[in-house]
């Protein structure tokens, strides 16, 4: 589509880009720009390197390819997440057929891509940019997966920048002799590098595309939103972006950073060795054979051997000094505005991937009947106030295991951010998605992202959508760049956000209908456990960390 006769075209520091403009002509689109070197090759678990100049005009019409990936784990989610919905049995099984039936988009190594939404493109518009980093526990997903492919943010009036990160063994692979390579002594992180690449791309050529480079706002879902939690801790981020939205921020890899708190992460340098014996022998040179194996046969391998499969963000020293959990309690991380939150019923969809119902003890295998005793241990004194808040959980109930999980994991964990953010001036605001799938016979609950259509604005086929539904997209749309306006989401005439602090620690309920408002924190008392227990967590890491020097 055309507006005005012309294609919209923009200048970066490679060269000139076409896009496409939208059905409605009302916002330029651009597609698949790479933003770093192609990592194949000598490049493979190399920090990401400077894009290449291209000449001519570059054709930005079509994605780029998503990170390689495995997409197992990921079907679990989905087939939870379609059986959750109450639907009749028909129904059940027919979109489950669409979603097995759907082309999934082509995965590459050469994976560096981003795509740019603008409905100004041209270096005086000076519109606010939002740079979504797309969840997946570092495993999963890309920049342009359906629920992101969306004009909606940008047709309020800012750029919105989707990015593709490598994820996985490609991503965070660690091993011995990647560490002796490189300058600063340390392996893994290469995923996280390259979101800090994309957001330097974003800081030199938004300008040509409308972006303010010097109004920024990260956001991201899952492990998005410990990706945003990981850019407000990393000293390579910093001054790249001027304020933050974490949505259900965690993954799986958190967890590397409660059980391993040392620099360099030996652990994962022992388990890239181990990974490494395994696919090309325990000869000298394992780095050079392992960089000429086809990703595929590796993922191949790793499925087969799934103990090998631990490869997450990690302390290294140099990209994350800390976690961002010491960081947060330490007062360490940018101090930009932040807006915060996470669903209701994190845990539904979560429970059968994790197997267990504490953060810390994700992936480990417990029988119901274990669970009491664990957490006993865990939690010493407080694990009889934590029995009374779980009702069912002595007797092994499911749904509250389930209800244990999504308050580990997400709820703690956000409300902590949220307070070490408020308590040294931060402005935070705090929201608890709360929308439900309208069937009556649903039990997914306000489901881990769950609120993603409505940030994005995306109808897919997969949701039923309400009026309510509707008025619901269109305040969170609003209240999502409002913020990355002014750094505050509140906007005449929806309900005012109040701004959340550790004496008025109040938060935004957005549900449909009279569930949306502020209101009081119902789930503080829960998440004042697990914080405790956090704190000494915490204090844990630091002594061995200070031992291990």
């Amino acid at each position: 589509m055309t507006r005005n006769g012309t294609a919209p075209l923009a200048k970066t520091a490679c060269g000139a880009a076409r896009g496409r403009w939208n059905r409605e002509g009302t916002v330029a689109v651009f597609k698949g720009i790479p933003y770093a070197q192609p990592p194949l090759g000598p490049l493979r678990w190399r920090p990401p390197q400077s894009a290449y100049s291209w000449q001519g005009t570059f054709e930005a019409g079509k994605h780029g390819p998503r990170a390689i990936q495995n997409d197992e784990e990921y079907a679990v989610f989905t087939d939870a997440l379609v059986a959750g919905q109450g639907w009749n049995t028909p129904r059940t099984a027919a979109v489950k057929l669409f979603l097995g039936l759907a082309s999934a988009p082509k995965q590459s190594e050469d994976c560096l891509y981003l795509n740019v939404r603008t409905p100004l493109p041209g270096r005086d518009a000076a519109l606010p940019v939002m740079v979504w980093i797309h969840g997946g526990d570092h495993w999963h997903g890309s920049g342009s997966d359906v629920l992101y492919d969306s004009d909606a943010l940008a047709r309020r009036g800012v750029v919105v920048v989707s990015i593709n990160y490598r994820l996985g063994l490609m991503g965070y692979f660690m091993h011995p002799e990647l560490s002796r390579e490189s300058e600063q002594s340390v392996s893994g992180n290469y995923g996280t590098l390259d979101q800090i690449a994309a957001l330097r791309w974003v800081r030199d050529n938004i300008r040509a595309f409308g972006g303010d480079p010097d109004n920024v706002t990260i956001f991201g879902e899952s492990a998005g939103g410990e990706s945003v939690a990981h850019m407000m801790t990393s000293p390579l981020a910093h001054g790249l972006f001027h304020r933050a939205i974490m949505q259900s921020p965690a993954n799986m890899g958190q967890m590397t950073f409660l059980r391993r708190p040392f620099l360099n992460n030996p652990a994962g340098e022992e388990n890239g060795a181990a990974f490494a014996d395994n696919c090309v022998g325990k000869n000298r040179g394992q780095l050079t054979a392992l960089r000429l194996v086809p990703p595929d046969l590796l993922y191949e391998r790793l499925q087969h051997e799934r103990r090998f499969r631990h490869f997450y963000p990690c302390i290294d020293g140099y990209v994350l000094p800390k976690s961002p959990f010491e960081s947060f309690a330490d007062g360490g991380q940018a101090r930009v505005p932040l807006l915060l939150g996470s669903n209701a019923d994190e845990g539904t969809l979560m429970y059968p991937l994790c197997r267990a119902p504490l953060r810390e003890c994700i992936g480990e295998d417990h029988r119901p009947s274990q669970i009491p005793d664990l957490i006993r241990e865990k939690f010493g004194a407080d694990a009889p106030p934590l029995f009374d808040s779980y009702p069912g959980l002595l007797e092994g109930s499911g749904s509250a295991q389930a209800a244990l999980l999504g308050d580990s994991l997400f709820g703690a964990p956000v409300h902590f951010y949220a307070s070490r953010a408020a308590a040294v001036g931060q402005p935070v605001y705090l929201y608890l998605f709360t929308r439900r799938p309208p069937s009556p016979r649903q039990t997914a609950g306000a489901f881990h992202a769950a609120e993603l259509a409505f940030v994005h604005g995306r109808t897919v086929p997969l949701f039923e959508a309400t009026s309510a539904d509707a008025e619901l997209t269109r305040v969170m749309g609003d209240y999502w760049t409002r913020f990355a306006r002014a750094g505050d989401p509140n906007l005449a005439p929806h309900p005012e956000w109040p701004r959340f602090s550790p004496e008025d620690q109040r938060l935004m309920r957005l549900g449909t209908g009279e569930d949306l408002g502020s209101a009081e924190i119902a789930a503080r008392p829960k998440y004042e456990i697990f914080e405790r227990r956090l704190g000494e967590q915490i204090e844990a890491m630091k002594a061995l960390r200070s031992a291990a020097r």
